[in-house]
């Protein structure tokens, strides 16, 4: 079969991997949810559009989190304004690392987060 686009997703530790394989790589473009042991190195290479969902309740302390999330803030859109390429980053709040495949959906801030 022929394809005309790769995309890569990652969650948590998979971030690190879905971001390796797009620079310059195979993918086309790139989706990942509370990501882990990114730097800015690797948001730097990016070579097309990304898109981060981030657990805003990550931000001060599980240490899965910390590499990214600490430049996420303020720092990851400087660097990826910088790239020329496309990029969103939503961070939800009021939820936990993991709200993307470990959800309580019974809760309404979570839902919404996981469903988004």
């Amino acid at each position: 079969m022929d394809y005309e686009r790769v995309d890569a997703v990652g969650y948590c530790f998979g971030t690190r991997y879905a971001m390796r394989l797009f620079q310059p790589g195979p993918c086309d473009v790139a989706c990942v949810a509370h990501p882990s042991f990114v730097d800015a190195e690797e948001l730097q290479a990016i070579q097309g559009p990304l898109s981060i969902a981030a657990a805003g309740n990550s931000l001060g302390g599980e240490f899965v989190c910390k590499t990214l999330l600490k430049i996420m803030c303020h720092e990851s859109e400087d660097i990826l304004a910088k790239t020329g390429q496309p990029y969103q980053i939503n961070l939800f709040g009021g939820v936990e690392h993991g709200f993307a495949v470990c959800a309580d959906i019974t809760k309404l801030t979570i839902r919404f987060a996981k469903e988004s």
